[in-house]
């Protein structure tokens, strides 16, 4: 399994065309890709986005006026929580309305809120300096907001920090971090904000907004729960990005060369691993079955997953699904073959057993490269092995 970068491409987890890498990217002022920002701002119309501010400084104060000042023909509205004493300068920034001086988030003082952002794009609601975070997890999980962020000096989750974080697999050493940290309020405030309807949890500085809400790479870790990622089969539609996937592959030596009608082959009984919200593809998978009918084998062919969404077990999800498939079909033997220290220990870790090149059937070598052949390796697993071997996600 290996992670891609496809920063070249600005939509590549939609069906576009790959962008070349030696095409110039065209730049915001604050550095932010022009065309992955107008993504995300499409991406986030008609949404409710939840800010917590707990330290303000000049930076933080400019990211968050630059990051509403991009939705001038956009309908997302956001919500500022921030200490009580820093209300008068937020307004200031960004404007909208701002509300004080509640101590209680009831039925009234949630209706009232309700109204505020029905009102207005952007609401600024004051809070105890030590009770930010808290007060942005009820109140995200109040008005059932689509994301939440909550900001901190120390940034994301890690150095560098990791893309993804499932806090139902992390809980433990998430909690750790934060706890190291002096952010104790951060997961139970995340944790709020995900039962609430919001589908994930930004953990970023306050500076970083703009390359955090309108960047693939972003600068921080978003926090999940639960089922964030469905398996799918992949559609005509998804070609071009899968194409991209695999030339991705292919120009990193991972992958072999494929013609055109191999990715097809590949693409028509592969799957996809599917963000809930927005059907991007965070990975995919195929596999590759006629070349060895009549053996009772069939084989894993291209795994990719993509970087944007490490940490979320898409690798792990698109082989539970093929071996379905191949349970379905009545296949006894899934193998795969590869040159990647990364893939083969995803592939132990999944229950396959390391074996002789000779295990395998010997139509894979047929016009092999001579060059892959020495340094690969393969990976055989029975299908009729029920159990699993589960690993978190790293």
């Amino acid at each position: 399994m290996t992670n891609y970068d496809l920063r070249a491409n600005p939509r590549k987890l939609r069906p576009r065309p790959a962008v070349p890498r030696e095409v110039a990217v065209e730049l915001t002022p604050s550095g932010v890709p022009v065309a992955e920002r107008d993504f995300f701002i499409e991406e986030f119309r008609g949404v409710t986005i939840v800010i917590a501010l707990p330290m303000m400084s000049i930076a933080a104060l400019a990211a968050a006026e630059r990051t509403v000042g991009e939705f001038v023909t956009g309908d997302t509205r956001f919500i500022f929580v921030v200490p009580a004493d820093s209300v008068p300068e937020v307004i200031t920034a960004v404007g909208g309305v701002a509300i004080d001086g509640v101590t209680v988030w009831n039925d009234e003082s949630v209706a009232r809120l309700w109204l505020a952002i029905a009102d207005s794009e952007c609401v600024v609601i004051g809070a105890k300096a030590t009770a930010v975070a808290r007060t942005a997890g009820t109140v995200s999980a109040s008005v059932r907001a689509s994301k939440m962020v909550l900001t901190d000096p120390g940034g994301g989750w890690g150095d560098p920090p990791r893309s993804f974080a499932d806090i139902d697999l992390h809980r433990e050493r998430l909690v750790t971090h934060l706890a190291e940290r002096g952010l104790d309020d951060f997961p139970p405030a995340a944790e709020a904000a995900l039962a609430g309807g919001a589908y994930s949890v930004n953990l970023c500085r306050a500076e970083d907004l703009e390359f955090e809400l309108f960047t693939f790479d972003g600068r921080g870790t978003v926090l999940t729960q639960g089922r964030y990622l469905h398996l799918a089969s992949l559609q005509v539609d998804d070609f071009s990005a899968i194409e991209a996937l695999v030339a991705q592959g292919v120009r990193e030596g991972v992958l072999k060369q494929r013609s055109r009608i191999e990715i097809a082959r590949m693409a028509v009984g592969g799957l996809g691993a599917r963000v809930l919200r927005t059907g991007h593809l965070a990975g995919i998978v195929g596999l590759e079955v006629d070349r060895y009918a009549g053996t009772g084998f069939a084989e894993v062919s291209g795994l990719i997953t993509v970087a944007q969404f490490s940490g979320l077990g898409a690798g792990g999800l698109l082989m539970d699904g093929l071996l379905e498939v191949c349970r379905t079909r009545g296949i006894a033997n899934l193998f795969a073959v590869t040159v990647s220290g990364e893939a083969a220990e995803f592939f132990g870790k999944r229950g396959f057993v390391e074996v002789e090149r000779k295990a395998v059937p010997a139509a894979k070598w047929e016009d092999y490269d001579a060059d892959r052949f020495e340094s690969a390796r393969c990976f055989l697993r029975s299908v009729t092995t029920t159990e699993m071997t589960r690993q978190p996600a790293p």
